[in-house]
């Protein structure tokens, strides 16, 4: 049973999501989306913490501290991955301007 309530803020500018089963572990338990970075998301991914289909809804308090964890754990590696990503973006932006 998967329950969803979407609660819009005055200005609607936010919204909060919550739900009666996890989308990580799939627990019955209260879960609420949480808000990790795209870079942070992608990096769950990529090490198999989460599923690419539970990205942006709502987790509950034990993976939320759980991927927390991990992302705490290996920040060096999402150091590197930021620094090849901005490289890379500076590199790719350096060779289209030299074509024009």
């Amino acid at each position: 049973m998967k329950t969803t309530l979407n609660v819009n803020k005055s200005a609607g500018t936010s919204t909060a999501h919550f739900k009666l089963q996890c989308s990580s572990c799939d627990e019955h338990v209260k879960s609420v989306r949480r808000e990790f970075s795209n870079q942070a998301w992608a990096a769950l991914v990529a090490w198999q913490e989460i599923s690419s289909m539970a990205v942006d809804e709502p987790i509950c308090n034990d993976c939320y501290f759980n991927f927390r964890d991990v992302l705490i754990d290996r920040a060096d590696e999402m150091r590197i991955l930021s620094a090849n990503t901005a490289s890379a973006s500076v590199s790719h932006a350096t060779a289209v301007g030299a074509r024009a």
